[in-house]
């Protein structure tokens, strides 16, 4: 049986040059591919080369069977694939890597073939069996990856999930993985940062995207690292580092994803706690983002306290008592400016905004003096408050803000 005796020659072959073989792939892998050309740690690379040495085993041994190589057989390509997945090399790297050990050894049995006569018969016999080979352990090797890659992903979100009941409780991470992830998102215990908190306005259909909505807010609030990002229910929390940033400039790119979000159906309201100086006050940003997003419209929004004012903050939320406290005829005129236009209330907050100087607040406005006094007079006769005295500008204020967190 000659064609039989060929193919334990191409076999023997492929024994006899297993290493030199590897190590032809190994060269040729990092010369075609960055990211295993950027690789050099040694326990890596070796595991590369055994690798394609192991691809070679199968394959002589499915070529001597005369038999398609068996999903048992195939079960090496598991651990390698895990490692190439942990180390962050990509599946379409991963899987050109494997196609180039397999034109490695095809070439080799093609250069046997060319010296033999036998051996190029047999090749020839053997080429359904080769390409049902390569096909075989291509397809286990993406799924293998791709398996090794869903760990990965799951475990990743565990630690961060972790990571993040320990902040939110006030506790430092323990040396270990939740350490390391505090350390990968740019957060020290010493450093400043602030939380990033949102909530989709209606039950959220589909898990995914809130992951993808997760995703698109990490990075448009990201700086130098990816920050902290976990979904945890039906709420999405982002604890961002700050260094030495200024905390205001993240409130137009959250804005920005929020609008395109809510264009693509994922309605967020988001709110922004302040600055905190270190993370141990992250229990304290979690209550301000939180509050912040109860202060949103039913339609949703950006609620960013960084943006505010202390006396904006102060007057955000108002309860049952802060309205009562207030006189009824301050109440009334707000209510029925309000429902009017509002120009007598925005009169006033320009006037508030003037330090109680008229003419400035006329010019901002764009009206003439004598109407901006006209309108002064009008609110002091209706609220019976002394435009003049702080203590009464100050409550009219506090009604105006109060109705606009309301509306």
């Amino acid at each position: 049986m000659p064609g039989v005796v060929a193919i334990e020659r191409i076999a023997a072959m492929l024994a006899a040059r297993r290493a030199e073989l590897a190590d032809e792939s190994l060269r040729e892998i990092r010369a075609a591919i960055p990211a295993y050309s950027a690789i050099d740690d040694p326990v890596i690379l070796a595991d590369v080369t055994e690798h394609v040495a192991e691809n070679h085993d199968a394959l002589r041994s499915s070529l001597l069977r005369a038999q398609p190589v068996t999903a048992q057989e195939l079960a090496f390509i598991g651990p390698h694939a895990a490692l190439r997945a942990r180390r962050g090399v990509p599946l379409a790297d991963f899987l050109q890597a494997f196609r180039i050990g397999h034109r490695v050894i095809w070439d080799a049995i093609v250069s046997l073939a060319d010296e033999d006569l036998e051996a190029r018969a047999a090749a020839l016999d053997a080429a359904r069996l080769i390409m049902e080979f390569i096909d075989h352990a291509s397809t286990h090797a993406a799924q293998a990856y791709l398996e090794a890659q869903q760990l990965l992903v799951a475990e990743g979100d565990r630690v961060r999930r972790d990571l993040l009941e320990d902040l939110l409780a006030g506790r430092e991470p323990a040396p270990g993985p939740r350490l390391t992830a505090a350390r990968a998102a740019g957060l020290d215990s010493r450093g400043r940062c602030l939380l990033i908190a949102a909530v989709p306005v209606s039950p959220a259909d589909d898990e995914l995207a809130l992951r993808s909505a997760a995703s698109a807010l990490a990075r448009a609030s990201g700086g130098v690292v990816r920050p902290l990002t976990v979904v945890r229910q039906d709420e999405i929390v982002i604890v961002r580092a700050l260094d030495g940033e200024d905390p205001r400039r993240l409130t137009e790119p959250v804005e920005r994803v929020q609008r395109e979000l809510a264009g693509a159906g994922v309605r967020l309201a988001i709110g922004i706690s302040t600055a905190l100086e270190t993370t141990a006050s992250l229990p304290d940003g979690y209550r301000e983002a939180s509050a912040a997003i109860d202060s949103l419209a039913a339609g949703g929004g950006v609620m960013s306290l960084p943006d505010l004012s202390a006396f904006d903050y102060l007057t955000l939320r108002g309860d049952g008592t802060v309205l009562r406290l207030l006189a009824p005829a301050v109440r009334r005129f707000v209510e029925e400016d309000t429902a009017g236009g509002g120009a007598l209330t925005a009169t006033l907050l320009a006037y508030a905004a003037a330090n109680l100087n008229a003419k400035v607040a006329a010019q901002r406005l764009y009206i003439h003096v004598n109407t901006a006094h006209h309108r002064l007079a009008r609110i002091e006769e209706k609220t019976g408050c002394d435009l003049r005295d702080l203590a009464d500008v100050q409550e009219l204020l506090i009604a105006i803000r109060l109705a606009g967190a309301r509306a």
